[in-house]
C-alpha cells in the first residue's frame, strides 16, 4: 500500500492505493480530472503512457507516501 496526495485546482485528498495501481486509476477514485491539466509525481512531470504505468514501474516502493497533482493553469496568468 501507498498513501497517494492528490491535488488539483480544488481538490486535496488523500488516496490509499497498491504499487500496482497507475495514476489514471488513483484520479478517477479520486474523481479529479487531468483534461487540460499539467500532471506530475512528486514533480516530475508525466505522460500519457506514464499515466497509464504502474505506481511501481515510475520508481515508487511499497509503504511511500507520494504528491499526485494535475495543476491546470489559466490564460491569463502572466
Amino acid at each position: 500500500m501507498i498513501k497517494v496526495l492528490v491535488k488539483t485546482n480544488t481538490t486535496r485528498q488523500e488516496v490509499i492505493a497498491e504499487v500496482t495501481e497507475t495514476p489514471a486509476q488513483v484520479f478517477e477514485k479520486a474523481n479529479a480530472g487531468v483534461s487540460g491539466a499539467m500532471v506530475n509525481l512528486n514533480g516530475t512531470v508525466l505522460t500519457a503512457t506514464d499515466l497509464n504505468s504502474t505506481f511501481e514501474k515510475l520508481g515508487v516502493v511499497e509503504g511511500a507516501t507520494v504528491n499526485l497533482n494535475s495543476i491546470v493553469k489559466a490564460d491569463g496568468a502572466r
